[in-house]
């Protein structure tokens, strides 16, 4: 029995002998994997850092760009608004011009409709020179103010040109041909107009005269005393003879 546990013994000495041997021939191994797994591990943790150290770089570089970019947009931002806002204004002040416009072109239009309404009253109370043309004249504007898609400044433009030649009216003397009324029967003779303020006729023989009484409102025969001067102003008025004073029957101013 003895024996039996010490041969054991010594088999569990031989088989701890013969383990330790083989841990120490295993050790170098070991460390030597170690060591490779370290650096593979350094390598690998390197390539990430490196490839961190990029993305960041490039992460760092976007950002400022970003940054830029965004302080670019500020600064358009701002000046979008100032644009908008001074757009707003002047949106403003042409739909108020716009407005004025449409008001005073109501306005005009009433006042070109009144003036021409007194033009026309005052040519009936006129004496009667011209009468046909002066007639169609007006006919003609008021046919032109009526039409809604003629421009104003046409409408303008055609009552000033009247008022003008009216005016004109004024300050000349002619002389054109008309058939009148003179001594019960209708004549053709040369009517003198001397401004606005008298009428004399003539007929081609010369033997008759006549002027037309404002207050009668009709053509009447003058003596003959006063074919000389009629035939002299006749003849000036015709650029036949030089101009010089002659004493027409004018009348006299009647005072309201």
């Amino acid at each position: 029995m003895r024996r039996l546990l010490i041969i054991c013994l010594l088999l569990l000495f031989t088989v701890a002998v013969i383990n330790a041997e083989s841990n120490q021939e295993d050790i170098p191994a070991k460390v030597q994997k170690k060591v490779t797994s370290t650096i593979n591990i350094r390598q690998e943790t390197q390539k990430r850092e490196d490839a961190w150290a990029g993305q960041k770089a490039e992460l760092i570089a976007r950002y400022r760009s970003l940054q830029a970019e965004l302080e670019y947009l500020k600064k358009v931002k701002v000046k979008t608004e100032q644009m908008l806002h001074a757009q707003e204004v002047q949106i403003a002040e042409i739909e108020h011009m716009i407005k004025e416009s449409a008001k005073i072109k109501k306005e005009l239009q009433s006042y070109l409709e009144l003036v021409i309404e007194q033009l026309e009253e005052q040519i009936k109370k006129d004496i009667p020179y011209l009468s046909k043309e002066r007639a169609d004249r007006i006919t003609s504007i008021k046919e032109t103010l009526i039409l809604p898609d003629k421009p104003l400044a046409e409408k303008y433009r055609r009552v000033m040109e009247a008022l003008e030649i009216e005016v004109e009216y004024g300050r000349s003397v002619e002389v054109y041909q008309e058939t009148v009324d003179l001594g019960g029967e209708p004549l053709l003779v040369d009517v003198l107009r001397v401004g606005r303020l008298s009428l004399f006729c003539r007929t081609p023989d010369g033997k008759l005269i006549g002027t037309f009484d404002q207050r009668d409102q009709k053509w009447v025969v003058l003596p003959s005393k006063y074919r000389r001067e009629i035939n002299k102003a006749i003849e000036i008025a015709n650029r036949q003879r030089p101009i010089e004073l002659v004493r027409l029957p004018i009348g006299r101013i009647a005072v309201p």
